[in-house]
């Protein structure tokens, strides 16, 4: 009898994977691929203000960053950081010279 229900069990485990395998549980993709097709990334990117600060010893960006804002960053370092290589056409925050003019994004 043991015999005969494990038989039965395992012919239930194969049937189901193969269900699974050929048919699946899950809903298909395409529904996804809908709603995707139906949205439309913004390309234009918002302009930003900034302002422009000469450089002294000790500076770093995001000390720059808080003394021009007068407030803490509400913001993420990353999205400061980006930003500001935005704005000084691909400049790196480890980049910046003393004496140099740099724009500083405003929060």
């Amino acid at each position: 009898m043991k015999k005969i229900l494990a038989f039965v069990a395992v012919i239930i485990v194969i049937y189901s994977i193969y269900i699974d395998l050929n048919f699946g549980t899950i809903p298909a993709i395409s529904h996804a691929s809908e709603v995707k097709e139906n949205t439309k990334p913004s390309t234009a990117k918002k302009p930003f203000s900034y302002k422009e600060i000469i450089i002294k010893p000790g500076d770093t960006v995001l000390s720059v960053v808080e003394e021009v804002n007068k407030i803490p960053l509400s913001v993420s370092i990353d999205k400061v950081i980006n930003d500001f290589i935005q704005l000084n056409n691909g400049i790196k925050p480890e980049e910046i010279q003393i004496g140099q003019i740099y724009k500083i994004p405003l929060y």
